[in-house]
């Protein structure tokens, strides 16, 4: 049996992106798919903690792979995990690789397109707690139905650390406000769901805004107890429910919720703010494959390939702008 075991780091957000990327690259390669899901400070809960869905898990330690050869690891190689290592995971002909990641990942063949709807597949598949579901349903049931939902998602405590960044000036509250009253203006009844991790965001939204904003009432925001991380899947599960998310920049909390219903996700960024850095890192991430593409494959699969991307945006996009506006 062919076996592809994956160690999910960080977050709850990047754990279940880089699930639905080793799902789908599992799939792909004929591989069954375990997932060795560690719970710890970012994320202390086990999966069987917000989720009914089984999970297989690979009975051996993170160890007993040899790293470059059994063993993928995105921990500081980032920008060249999302293309290199599916393609040099579908050449190797071990019977069982590992991967530990916190990110993204797919397959040269597949077409973007084709990758955002089976992420998305994939979480809605997902089945919450019976407790979970239900607090997702009563609120929705109570403020979301009938109205215009929009999501703002604000990520302040460690968010962009990484990067030595300032949350707070490279989404500065001021932008998510001035977005949206420009909402309000042209739909006046329109609500705003709020997902937070800063007490003093939510204080302010409330003040501003009144009762068109919705805010699910948590006792404790901290993510490093069992109570506080099914709260944060209630967040994400509310936000993935509105009509579209404000969020904060590069945070994947709103970028995955944004995934599950296949809706518009307008990051909020003040642009000097970025540093040399960050666009270093961009730059890295979205135009080095490209090239890479064109030295190993040639000219005419780099076109083909850039031909399909962009096909699969322009779709995409015309499906959110006209087809779910039906």
């Amino acid at each position: 049996m062919k076996a592809l075991v994956l160690y999910p780091r960080y977050g709850l957000a990047n754990r279940l992106r880089t699930i639905a990327s080793a799902k789908i690259l599992a799939d792909l390669t004929g591989r069954k798919l375990f997932v060795n899901w560690i719970r710890y400070g970012q994320c202390n809960i086990t999966w069987e903690g917000l989720f009914m869905n089984h999970i297989d898990r690979y009975p051996l330690p993170m160890t007993s792979f040899t790293k470059g050869v059994t063993l993928y690891d995105d921990y500081k190689a980032v920008s060249r995990f999302y293309w290199d290592m599916p393609q040099s995971l579908i050449a190797n002909t071990s019977d069982v690789v590992a991967v530990r990641s916190c990110c993204n990942f797919q397959a040269r063949e597949m077409s973007h397109e084709t990758y955002i709807a089976l992420k998305s597949l994939f979480y809605r598949s997902l089945q919450p707690l019976d407790s979970i579901q239900q607090t997702v349903n009563d609120i929705y049931r109570r403020y979301f139905e009938g109205n215009e939902v929009v999501g703002v998602h604000i990520r302040r405590t460690n968010h962009l650390h990484y990067k030595r960044k300032d949350p707070c000036l490279v989404s500065p509250t001021a932008l998510f406000v001035k977005s949206m009253e420009k909402i309000l203006n042209r739909h006046p009844d329109t609500k705003f769901f709020l997902a937070t991790d800063d007490r003093d965001e939510e204080r302010t939204m409330r003040e501003q805004f009144g009762i068109n904003v919705i805010v699910y009432e948590k006792e404790n925001i901290n993510r490093d107890t069992e109570k506080g991380m099914r709260d944060a899947l209630v967040d994400w599960l509310l936000l993935s429910k509105t009509s579209r998310i404000i969020g904060s920049s590069t945070s994947s909390f709103s970028e995955e919720a944004a995934v599950v219903n296949m809706i518009e996700r307008e990051p909020v960024v003040k642009e000097d703010e970025l540093s040399k850095t960050h666009y270093r890192m961009l730059f890295q991430a979205h135009f080095t494959p490209y090239y890479r593409i064109l030295r190993d494959e040639g000219l005419r699969n780099f076109l083909a390939y850039s031909y399909k991307y962009r096909k699969g945006q322009v779709l995409s996009w015309f499906r959110r702008k006209f087809l779910n506006a039906k």
